[in-house]
């Protein structure tokens, strides 16, 4: 212990991946008595509703189908595509260890398709994929931490911390209080509060239809109650935004690879299967908005076929339908004004205000790329060029307006203590996943980074808690 009797050596403040992991590492690392605290009512957070993948280099379900790989090929394409805007001590912390994270899960059960994918713009594949999704990898972490002896306390929204001399103690839930040798906060994002969405992350409160997918309790309670220790914040305004229609609030997490997008000059400027991590960027540099362009011919194929045309395949996934580019949605859509539809492009190109002489430059340039089945402008893959010819012709807008996760939180360092506004470490206080900034930068690498980053900063974070209470 460090010198004064505590209720428990390590509190965890939530229940998610990062949570379980850090609750875990810290009972294997020798915390006598761990305990998570929850605020809802379910264990898991965000994290059983995600894919549960899970970026890693140099594993061994790499090498066992030829792939080789390494954490320091990781960390510069990681550095790279974030052009070292990120806390470069933690991610190498991160990417030396999410290889090593990946094994361990396997190690305690997790179950992974052989198969692995590209998240991102990488030059491997590293995302590994669990069978069962994140849900499954929150059982096995929570059947772990149970027979190890990590208690749970549901229903615990904790409101502050306690401190002495600088040094957090402990929290506080009401009237209650409960002391700890050490504390590790991974209480996920602020995606489900509007306000936190404005002030934090205002690219994608500002489209004017952001929405989150995640779970209930991710209002940014850290951020509020880690104030009265002076905790540093960092990652204004980062975190992960999917294209989207207005039609709705379902989830889509990619648009048919065969649409095609246009700014608001008319212009096509994107490959329009890009990975959403670079997708999300390159909406930014045309003012969050842009324009899907498609002809009747297009539609009726698409929803014909039954199966939507993603770049990406996710093992286990099932291959169904668009739920939104879908000729049945679109008439729907067309009778609430949200759809565009004219026998002539100039029609269609008035109807959007964009330049009626553009519009059809773009679109007799891309019936040349379809014909020739070669996109020389921006290297999509042939398959997914598609002509546009004959009328009628749509018009959908998009937005990056669906909020993922949040990258703005608690700074720390590459062993998880929480750094205050001087840049020390506070004493006691410990952080891991969505909770903390810094480690997910302007461009998110792609489909594993969230969930890897709460696995394998978790351990870190457990770990380097139960050394500080011990």
């Amino acid at each position: 212990m460090t010198g004064r009797e505590t209720d428990v050596d390590v509190l965890v403040i939530g229940s998610g991946a990062a949570g379980l992991t850090a609750a875990l590492a810290a009972r294997q690392a020798g915390a006598a008595r761990v305990l998570v605290a929850e605020s809802e009512p379910v264990i898991g957070g965000s994290s059983r509703l995600s894919g549960g993948l899970m970026m890693g280099a140099g594993t061994r379900y790499q090498r066992a189908i030829g792939i080789q790989d390494s954490a320091a090929d990781l960390f510069h394409d990681y550095m790279t595509l974030n052009q070292w805007q990120v806390e470069a001590g933690v991610v190498q912390r991160l990417t030396d260890r999410c290889g090593p994270a990946v094994e361990w899960l396997g190690d305690l059960g997790v179950e992974y398709y052989e198969q692995l994918v590209f998240g991102g713009d990488e030059t491997k594949p590293r995302v590994h994929c669990p069978i069962g999704r994140g849900q499954a990898v929150v059982d096995v972490l929570l059947r772990h931490c149970r027979d190890s002896g990590v208690e749970f306390a549901l229903g615990l929204r904790v409101d502050r911390l306690l401190s002495d001399g600088g040094a957090v103690t402990g929290a506080g839930v009401g009237d209650d209080t409960i002391t700890a040798g050490s504390v590790v906060v991974a209480t996920g994002g602020f995606g489900n509060s509007e306000a936190k969405r404005k002030e934090f992350f205002p690219s994608v409160y500002d489209t004017g239809w952001s929405y989150y997918i995640g779970a209930d309790g991710s209002r940014g309670d850290a951020v509020d109650f880690t104030r009265s220790v002076n905790a540093q914040l960092t990652g204004f305004d980062r975190g992960l935004r999917l294209l989207h229609t207005d039609f709705d609030r379902m989830y889509e997490a990619y648009i048919p690879g065969w649409l095609t997008l246009v700014n608001r000059d008319g212009r096509r400027f994107c490959d329009e299967t890009a990975p959403y991590g670079i997708m999300d960027g390159l909406m930014k540099a045309q003012g969050d908005v842009a324009f899907a362009i498609f002809d009747h011919r297009s539609i009726v194929e698409a929803t014909e076929l039954g199966v939507a045309r993603y770049k990406q395949q996710i093992p286990g996934s099932s291959k169904r339908q668009s739920p939104h580019w879908n000729l049945d949605i679109i008439d729907l859509m067309l009778t609430e004004g949200k759809v565009h539809k004219a026998d002539t492009l100039a029609e269609v190109a008035a109807a959007i205000d964009v330049p009626a002489a553009h519009l059809q430059a773009t679109v007799d340039r891309v019936n040349e790329l379809a014909a020739r089945q070669e996109d020389a402008d921006y290297l999509k893959d042939p398959k997914f060029l598609e002509p546009i010819t004959n009328g009628p012709f749509y018009a959908v807008e998009v937005r990056p307006a669906t909020c993922c996760f949040t990258a703005f939180g608690l700074r720390i360092d590459r062993d998880g203590h929480v750094l205050d506004e001087s840049g020390r470490s506070i004493g006691g206080l410990f952080a891991a996943g969505e909770v903390t900034g810094g480690v997910i930068g302007p461009r998110y690498v792609g489909s594993g980074n969230s969930y890897g980053n709460c696995v394998t900063m978790g351990r870190v974070a457990g770990q380097s808690a139960a050394a500080h209470a011990s």
